[in-house]
């Protein structure tokens, strides 16, 4: 009789021991880093089209030079651009495959209100970088002696001298979603002298 409680004792005994075991924490089970969520998400918001080149094209071939605007002939993947326009203070002159006009400032300094204009816009989650525009300029006998351009990163302020004899390509940088640039000209020794922009134009940069 007392071997019988003595075995029944010992087999409670461990049964005890497997539950406290069964209920204890596992100690080597793995513990999640969230290192593959933080990889997925690394690139997120990044520009998708990166490039480096010529950003859009314009192409004044068999215009008649009195037109309201010439169309972007070419962009970059993604980009997208305004046409080349004269601004209001200008008077719109004929001048075959060019965009023309005449009123430029007499003084010899750049008049705000009289440019040719241009933009150039960034793809979606990315921004643009200007670096150079290659020009064909021109201006009459009486036309614009000088040129500059200018672009709306710093609101038109910084600026690079545009041949108005010949063929430029002036140096800047101007960097942001959308940019503006603008062609102004001066010094005419009339304001019935024209400068126009011809062939074809280009602008430069990079996309990130």
């Amino acid at each position: 009789m007392k071997l019988w409680t003595v075995l029944l004792c010992l087999v409670g005994c461990a049964r005890a021991n497997l539950a406290d075991v069964d209920a204890s924490p596992t100690r080597d089970a793995p513990q999640s880093s969230g290192g593959d969520a933080h990889t997925s998400d690394s690139n997120a918001g990044g520009c998708a089209q990166a490039f480096t080149g010529a950003l859009a094209t314009w192409d004044f071939s068999g215009e008649s030079g009195s037109q309201t605007f010439t169309a972007v002939k070419t962009t970059a993947p993604g980009v997208t651009a305004g046409s080349a326009m004269r601004s209001s203070g200008l008077t719109a002159v004929s001048g075959l495959n060019s965009i023309n006009a005449s009123n430029w400032a007499t003084a010899s300094a750049r008049d705000s209100a009289k440019y040719f204009a241009l933009s150039v816009i960034a793809p979606a989650g990315c921004q643009l970088t200007v670096t150079s525009v290659a020009i064909d300029a021109r201006a009459s006998s009486s036309g614009p002696t000088m040129a500059q351009l200018s672009t709306s990163a710093d609101t038109y302020a910084q600026t690079a001298t545009v041949s108005t004899a010949v063929s430029s390509t002036p140096v800047l940088s101007a960097t942001g979603g959308t940019v503006e640039l603008r062609i102004y000209g001066y010094a005419a020794s009339a304001s019935t002298g024209t400068m126009r922009l011809q062939n074809t134009l280009a602008i430069s940069g990079s996309v990130e």
